[in-house]
């Protein structure tokens, strides 16, 4: 497994997602951001196309795990984490896709030919490259081999600690605290990549054009322009009408993404979601509610069924603007480096770029997903201070998977 450092990065996520400056060199303001630091798209096995054998190609030895696509279609910050395993490992996602469909040469329209006697050569060429010939689905995948490792230390001195306790009880309390604040460390920096991954997926969606720009498509089915037009941005949410719209197509977006197509994805692959998970800004989803659904508490009743809030996607400062702003909370910023890396193209003399107006996002379950492949303590003992030294060690992967649909809703 390939080890990233990612310490530099995962202490600017924090800056931003915490606003406050933590670490000197770290700025805890909305700016240009390497999302793609910590998240792994995947890597191509093989051009299938020109492979000898296409199905077994995508079988590789020596995989943690490999996950096969063969779930059955029946016509018609959610928890991203996904299953882990043994320190080192690597993880394949494999996609079978839709089998040739022949004719059946048990009932032949034009009833059975003798060959030998009316199909000749060529005939008995076609029976035999049916009867004798491989059929294999065509198989897309990816495998994911990178590691973001960290690790979080914490010094126990037996005579500080034991001259400033007179109890067990006393002991104890102190000892939680030290370990919630590892637990807490480790579960922000678990949200910075989860973060990170959810803004590296949209960004990508963005980029293959799955964004739904719920402004412009409820101007144009409506009819209205100039003067009249709803506004961009988060003025939108102050028409009711259309935070009824924004609900409704989010909820039918939900419903498309049941259906066999290859429209929401990497348009490379056709397949479907019977998982869609949904994430909305918590601005936004709030305005919903007390806006189109006053009188009820009840989520499920906006209609478009279970979803998960977050504040914002990256940082909650921005110069010149208020904190919690939504025009803030709803900005992914990338760095040059991360928007090429997700398809984006970056204007010239510009160092990175912005997604605005982002409101939330729906994807596949195995669209997105962070691994947590290794956790571990280990502990040394120095006898001239008479101090233990406790070391977590967290082992993490943040995977993107684009043959699985993704689409991002904005107020554009």
């Amino acid at each position: 497994m390939l080890l990233k450092d990612v310490v530099s990065i995962t202490k600017q996520g924090i800056a931003q997602l915490t606003a406050a400056g933590f670490y000197n060199a770290d700025t805890p303001e909305l700016t240009e951001t390497d999302v793609t630091a910590l998240v792994e798209l995947g890597k191509s096995l093989a051009n299938y196309d020109k492979s000898a054998d296409i199905f077994l190609g995508a079988l590789v030895d020596v995989l943690t795990t490999m996950r096969i696509d063969s779930r059955a279609y029946s016509a018609v910050l959610p928890s991203l984490f996904v299953d882990t395993y043994e320190w080192g490992g690597f993880r394949e996602h494999a996609i079978v896709g839709l089998s040739d469909i022949l004719n059946d040469e048990m009932y032949p329209i034009n009833g059975f030919i003798n060959y030998t006697d009316q199909g000749g050569a060529d005939e008995a060429v076609r029976i035999a490259g049916i009867e004798h010939g491989t059929f294999k689905p065509p198989v897309q995948a990816k495998f994911y081999d990178e590691g973001k490792a960290f690790m979080i230390a914490l010094s126990t001195i037996r005579d500080q600690l034991f001259t400033a306790v007179r109890s067990l009880a006393e002991l104890n309390k102190l000892l939680s605290a030290m370990r919630i604040s590892v637990d807490n460390t480790i579960q922000l920096r678990a949200e910075v990549g989860a973060m990170y991954t959810v803004a590296t997926g949209i960004s990508r969606a963005v980029a293959l054009g799955n964004e739904i720009k719920l402004v412009t498509r409820f101007n144009t089915a409506n009819g209205l322009s100039g003067a009249n037009a709803v506004p961009t941005g988060k003025a939108a949410l102050n028409n009711e009408r259309f935070t009824a719209y924004m609900l409704e197509t989010i909820a039918n977006i939900k419903d498309e993404f049941a259906r066999f197509t290859n429209v929401y994805n990497n348009h490379n692959h056709v397949t479907f979601s019977n998982d869609p998970r949904v994430i909305l800004l918590s601005k936004v989803a709030n305005r919903a509610k007390f806006g189109v659904r006053a009188n009820t508490y009840n989520e499920e009743l906006l209609g478009i069924g279970d979803f998960e809030k977050v504040s914002g996607w990256q940082a909650v400062k921005a110069s010149g603007a208020d904190d919690f702003d939504l025009s803030t909370l709803s900005t992914i910023s990338l760095t040059k480096d991360a928007a090429e890396k997700v398809g984006l193209t970056v204007p010239a003399g510009e160092t990175g770029i912005q997604l605005e107006n982002i409101i939330g996002c729906i994807y596949d379950r195995y669209a997105m997903g962070v691994s947590l492949d290794k956790k571990k303590v280990t502990t040394s003992y120095t006898a001239s201070q008479d101090k233990w030294n406790t070391y977590h060690h967290i082992l993490i992967n943040y995977i993107i998977d684009d043959n699985f649909p993704i689409a991002v809703f904005s107020l554009n």
